[in-house]
């Protein structure tokens, strides 16, 4: 049940699942898997609570609010971080009465005008979870427009969903505490990307043994591959966070990039602040190129993970997540990239 922002999540394990904006690749994807799970038996049931903020016409009714969804005040808005409700809920309501909180709600209702689609997107994805983890839970969603106080909150229960954070600039307002390369990428197409790839942390059991650079690449290739699994129709662009741009260039120079992993010996580096070179969020990685975007030894883990889920027909999507033992992936993945121009 804990809880922590997009981008708290991006500095602590280096995922950054988003799409650049109005840059949605053109990649053909094969989208068939998506009718095998048809049948599964998946409701997301959805309530906007803001339309019910709008409403809110004094504290005692933003109180009375703030009981009727318990959850979401208390992980979303960080109810326990004050004594009592109502300090919380004089706070929310005069920042209720700002007009750029109604701007904000009309500017985020009109771009997820079409927000069903997200919604059977999600569907559709916890219809593959659940045919391979017939267990798994099938949380319920909130949407809530909160001044950016914060952008979600996941747990097997419960989703929340701050819409004007992934309105990114589409809106007249944005986040002003992430940085702008970052907030591109919040769109509307990138919602299921980001969400899954905190899903798949309850289903991903991560190589925590060694701490290597290997490791890291690929546990969060496992996390790309669980995301692209349960979204078959979703642009790799959107999964990893490229622009169509950046992620030819990546493929392109896939061998060089590779070769300076591999010449620098930093595949079984287990300092921090190097592996964040080429796992952290940055705008690009200078020690490579000044071209060449940030995060790319994530993208090279997701390559890995794919390369071995190729090579090894017997193992099972459920066996991948399971598998702790990134040494033995990287090995039987039998990888070795070749320079490629698409």
């Amino acid at each position: 049940m804990k809880q922590r922002t997009i981008y708290q999540l991006i500095l602590i394990i280096f995922i950054a699942p988003l799409g650049i904006i109005g840059l949605e690749s053109c990649e053909s994807k094969d989208c068939d898997q998506e009718s095998v799970y048809q049948d599964v038996a998946v409701e997301l049931k959805v309530e906007r609570l803001e339309d019910e903020l709008k409403d809110l016409k004094n504290v005692e009714q933003t109180l009375a609010f703030f009981q009727a969804n318990r959850i979401m005040t208390d992980f979303f808005l960080d109810a326990n971080q004050y004594p009592n409700d109502t300090i919380l809920a004089r706070r929310l309501y005069k920042l209720l009465q700002q007009p750029s909180i109604d701007t904000l709600i009309s500017d985020s209702k009109s771009y997820f005008s079409d927000f069903d689609t997200n919604i059977s997107e999600l569907t559709r994805a916890y219809q593959f979870i659940k045919n391979h983890y017939p267990t798994a839970k099938v949380p319920r969603i909130q949407t809530i427009v909160s001044g950016f106080y914060n952008d979600m909150y996941i747990s097997d229960s419960l989703i929340v969903l701050g819409l004007d954070y992934f309105a990114g600039e589409n809106g007249r307002y944005y986040p002003n505490d992430i940085p702008r390369y970052i907030v591109k990428r919040y769109m509307k197409e990138s919602l299921s990307p980001i969400l899954l790839s905190f899903v798949s942390n309850e289903f991903n059991l991560a190589d925590q043994s060694h701490g290597t650079l290997l490791a890291d690449m690929v546990n969060l290739g496992k996390s790309y591959y669980f995301v692209e699994q349960a979204l078959p129709c979703k642009a790799d662009s959107l999964i990893i966070g490229y622009s169509t741009e950046e992620l030819h260039a990546v493929k392109t120079n896939q061998e060089i990039i590779w070769a300076n992993i591999i010449e620098n010996e930093m595949l079984y580096e287990t300092s921090h602040f190097l592996k964040n070179k080429f796992i952290g969020e940055r705008p690009n990685i200078a020690e490579i190129s000044e071209n060449c975007p940030g995060r790319v030894g994530a993208w090279i883990g997701w390559q890995i993970v794919r390369k071995y889920m190729d090579q090894n027909p017997k193992v099972t999507f459920t066996d991948l997540m399971a598998e702790t033992d990134a040494h033995k992936i990287f090995q039987r993945s039998n990888y070795k990239p070749r320079n490629q121009s698409n």
